[in-house]
């Protein structure tokens, strides 16, 4: 990597990671000009400020301009660095000292000034007028409000542009207000929208196709949403269904399974012990089905028992968390108290403000006060003095008290793990060194001076040479999707002929049941692509009976914790890329729980935060999930997550309810305490779904 030069009055022609040479040019050029460089920069004065940030007169408005002996300034070295733009590296750079600000042409209308001469009337009584930058910064309730009011004015034709229009203009925005997105703005970025409401936005652009006779398929479509709103989405796919269309939903949510005309219950079990069609009906003939696990939730033959919630006392005997003045997107300066140790459910409808709480305020805040590097998320804190309300009065700073007893803060959410084949659950918890450790300790492998690296199928000397341990081969296809097609040489397996003839042997005196081969008193024999075919139940039970090792003890209690989150019917050796949001979630967790019951030392107390654990679990998935939450607390850890299940509310020890709406109508704290108090909330949509 080349280092910036000053060649010429240019930025010559790379640069290191944090702009060494930039720094150096900088200094050098003041020194030349007699400008302190000992003093701090907002004590320069303006003329100097200036000059340091655009440059000697003429260059700082072209990065490129050849001018020799001149200081190129802080924007110049930008602007170069933008025409570089096209290189990963740079835009990385770029992403770390750049940030979103008004534009102050068009103070973030968007629009060039000609497009702002045209405007249109306000409905109602007023009389007053706005352009199309103002319209976008309608609530969409406005929004629907207007365009009939339009409609209703210009009685347009139906095959007129104008009818067309304004028709189409109003259809979807109604669908828009009826799914429970009234106080969302047209001019809002998606990256800013939860995911409860980026499905829905989705969901409203099939709507206003108005399509027949299509199929549509959706993939759990109320995640992220309230009980309440999801009787809204179930209208609207009512609606869809009316239009002589067919909707197939995958999905666990009860609300949705009772209102479907037919449901296909697919198990009985996971993994292996799935893939069958346990039952197909409608919803009432589902739940007086035995067989189907999912019908007896239904008819609470099953039901996940609320836990006796521990009692959260006065401030002097239980800890507590505070966090002061959280003002960011549509939180309205609120407070919120957060027992610790304790098991809390921060819930309320889809935009109320929960993820921008926790996500936003309370992780940031937590990580830069425990010393870690959150540079790029330090979001939480402003400008006082810059910031200010509606009324004009400077914003409070927010602060937090009382989280000095935690020790770490994990954020575990659904994001994927990675993209790579390579990595699998036992790789990502740490139980396959200890395997391989395992089979290098056997007779064959010490005869033949095997260790533990010929048995990783990322290592030369133990991977296939044709698929370079990956399994399979892939075909790119010019004008279609790339193919797969499975090792010719390995069959799959990953590793070396004469790696897979190394065997590991269970005890004769072990249990038989789950012999590869039924029938049969022979003691079963693994290579280590046999190891990494069976799922997690399977090995746990292999590893058990080899009771002389202490690489075996190792490998089981990463296991363990896989079985003890509900994730026993993976495979050990499945790539990370195929698993689901929800197990991708719980196995970060595991990962977490394995490094620290391996550390003599680790956290006394760490705070735990979810983001929607249960998006894509059964029933019988959350009640395991919640075992495992309660087993944390009872550590001594404590437990925050986001959450809309209501099974999940009633076994928290404290619930913060955020609300009482969405967007500007949303951001604060209408009700707080165990989940009785919430139940007997009348003013909580949480409380009415208790």
């Amino acid at each position: 990597m080349k280092n910036i030069t000053l060649k010429q009055g240019v930025i010559k022609p790379w640069q290191t990671g944090h702009g060494m040479e930039c720094h150096r040019d900088m200094i050098s050029f003041c020194q030349k000009r007699k400008i302190p460089t000992d003093t701090p920069f907002k004590k320069l004065t303006k003329s100097q400020q200036n000059w340091v940030i655009e440059g000697d007169q003429g260059y700082g408005s072209d990065a490129n301009h050849q001018w020799p002996n001149a200081w190129y300034g802080v924007r110049g070295y930008f602007r170069w660095l933008e025409s570089k733009s096209y290189k990963m590296h740079v835009r990385v750079l770029l992403a770390r000292y750049r940030s979103y600000t008004i534009c102050p042409s068009c103070e973030g209308a968007r629009f060039q000034p000609e497009a702002l001469n045209y405007r249109m009337h306000l409905s109602g009584p007023s009389s007053d007028s706005l352009t199309l930058p103002a319209f976008y910064k309608l609530p969409l309730s406005k929004c629907l409000e207007t365009v009939e009011s339009w409609q209703k004015k210009f009685k347009p034709k139906v095959n007129e542009p104008l009818g067309l229009i304004l028709n189409e203009v109003q259809s979807r925005l109604k669908f828009m207000v009826e799914i429970g997105l009234s106080y969302l703005t047209l001019d809002r970025p998606t990256r800013s929208l939860s995911g409860g409401e980026t499905e829905r936005v989705n969901l409203t652009s099939c709507l206003g196709t108005r399509l027949v006779n299509t199929l549509y398929v959706l993939d759990e479509p109320s995640v992220g949403l309230h009980p309440k709103d999801t009787q809204k989405l179930i209208t609207t796919l009512k609606h869809l269904r009316d239009q002589q269309n067919t909707v197939v939903v995958v999905e666990h949510e009860a609300q949705m399974m009772l209102a479907a005309d037919q449901v296909i219950d697919i198990g009985p079990g996971h993994g292996t012990e799935g893939g069958n069609v346990v039952f197909q009906g409608s919803a009432k003939q589902l739940m007086n089905s035995k067989r189907s696990l999912t019908g007896q939730y239904l008819s609470t033959v099953k039901t996940i028992d609320a836990f006796r919630g521990r009692p959260v006392q006065p401030k002097h005997k239980t800890q507590w968390m505070q966090i002061k003045n959280a003002s960011k997107h549509n939180l309205k300066n609120i407070a919120v108290n957060i027992p610790l140790n304790r098991l809390v459910c921060i819930s309320g409808v889809s935009g109320s403000g929960k993820t921008t709480l926790v996500r936003e305020v309370l992780i940031p805040m937590l990580r830069d006060r425990l010393n870690h590097d959150l540079t790029s998320e330090k979001t939480y804190d402003g400008d006082a003095s810059s910031e200010q309300t509606m009324d004009g009065i400077p914003k409070a700073r927010v602060s937090i008290q009382g989280h000095q007893s935690i020790d770490e803060a994990v954020l575990v959410d659904q994001s994927p793990i990675g993209r790579t084949p390579r990595s699998n659950p036992a790789v990502y918890v740490g139980a396959f060194d200890a395997i391989r450790e395992l089979f290098a300790k056997t007779p064959a492998a010490r005869e033949k001076g095997y260790k533990a690296g010929h048995f990783s199928f990322n290592s030369r000397t133990g991977q296939c040479q044709h698929c370079r341990g990956v399994g399979f081969e892939k075909i790119e296809m010019q004008f279609l999707s790339d193919v797969f097609i499975q090792c010719e040489e390995c069959e799959g397996r990953r590793f070396r002929p004469q790696i897979l003839e190394i065997k590991l042997m269970e005890p004769c005196s072990a249990q038989l049941t789950d012999a590869p081969r039924a029938g049969t008193t022979e003691c079963r024999s693994w290579s280590i692509a046999d190891m990494l075919k069976a799922t997690v139940d399977e090995a746990m039970e292999f590893l058990q009976s080899i009771t002389d090792s202490s690489h075996a003890i190792k490998a089981c209690r990463g296991l363990q914790w896989l079985q003890q989150a509900g994730l026993g019917y993976l495979q050990l050796g499945q790539p990370v890329n195929t698993l689901s949001g929800g197990e991708s979630q719980r196995l970060k967790l595991v990962k977490h729980l394995t490094q620290i019951s391996n550390q003599r030392k680790g956290p006394k107390h760490c705070l735990y935060v979810f983001d929607e654990p249960t998006t894509g679990l059964h029933f019988d998935d959350v009640r395991v999930l919640l075992d495992l939450f309660q087993k944390l607390v009872d550590s001594g850890h404590s437990v925050i997550m986001i959450e809309h299940h209501t099974d999940v509310i009633k076994s928290s020890d404290w619930v913060i309810d955020m609300g009482p709406e969405g967007g500007d109508e949303g951001g604060k704290v209408v009700v707080c305490g165990p989940p009785k108090k919430i139940k007997a909330c009348a003013q909580s949509h949480t409380g009415n779904a208790l």
